[in-house]
């Protein structure tokens, strides 16, 4: 089934005063995304899926997931469809699996029993893939897939971009605020806390950002630890091409 989701909307960073969407991703270590109840932690790694499916304790039919349902409820997705969990790709280009992005509970689960919706991006192919996964019977009864469609990006969406932008030429200006507001050069992404949103090019613009929308983009918002905000509001990171991009 093909979906016509609504599209991530444009948002812009301040240096000293951000405020950041409510639906921004996460991208700290052990930090949930927002407003999904999706788990950081678990690992993405090819051929991780599928190895717990065993019933775990659900609350009642409208309460938030768990952490054990969405667990479940992840692994579930991918069990019974080994192409998709050995033909896709992450975030980082790894062939094996497609990016876990989020675990929401479905709607209408008080008709329906306990229902979770699961949805991956598959970078191989710029695909937005959501399941639907009752939780009762282990069941996927319902599949949906889509292009061209942004989701909030994942806490590791939004790591590996930052990670981009640092190899990037583009980057230099951000390891120097960095190292000017802490006295120590910047050398990995987890000096960094790091947040993100879905970017989506103009309609009809010829720029450099024209195949975001089709490809996975994000802005970020990073600062430094416990520290100041540093000023990327002119960076937009296409994660399907690996590549910066810098904003007029």
């Amino acid at each position: 089934m093909v979906l016509d989701w609504a599209s991530a909307l444009v948002g812009t960073a301040a240096l000293v005063a951000v405020v950041l969407p409510l639906r921004a991703a996460a991208g700290d270590d052990g930090v949930r995304e927002v407003p999904y109840a999706s788990s950081t932690t678990a690992s993405n790694a090819p051929g991780s899926y599928g190895l717990r499916t065993a019933a775990a304790p659900a609350g009642h039919r409208n309460d938030p997931l768990t952490a054990d349902e969405i667990e479940r409820a992840r692994n579930l997705a991918l069990t019974g469809d080994r192409a998709l969990r050995t033909m896709s790709e992450d975030v980082r280009g790894r062939a094996g699996a497609p990016q876990y992005v989020s675990t929401d509970l479905a709607e209408g689960t008080a008709a329906d029993g306990r229902r979770a919706e699961v949805s991956f991006y598959d970078y191989r192919d710029d695909t937005l893939i959501r399941r639907t996964v009752d939780l009762a019977t282990g069941q996927v009864v319902r599949t949906e897939t889509a292009s061209g469609v942004q989701p909030v990006p994942s806490g590791a969406e939004a790591r590996e971009a930052a990670a981009i932008l640092l190899r990037d030429p583009s980057g230099g200006g951000v390891k120097q605020d960095f190292e000017a507001a802490t006295g120590v050069p910047l050398t990995d992404v987890r000096q960094l806390s790091v947040q993100a949103m879905a970017y989506r090019g103009a309609a009809g613009r010829r720029g450099p950002d024209a195949e975001c929308g089709k490809h996975r983009c994000v802005r970020l918002f990073t600062r430094v630890k416990d520290g100041p905000w540093i000023d990327t509001r002119h960076y937009v990171v296409d994660l399907s091409a690996r590549t910066t991009i810098r904003l007029p």
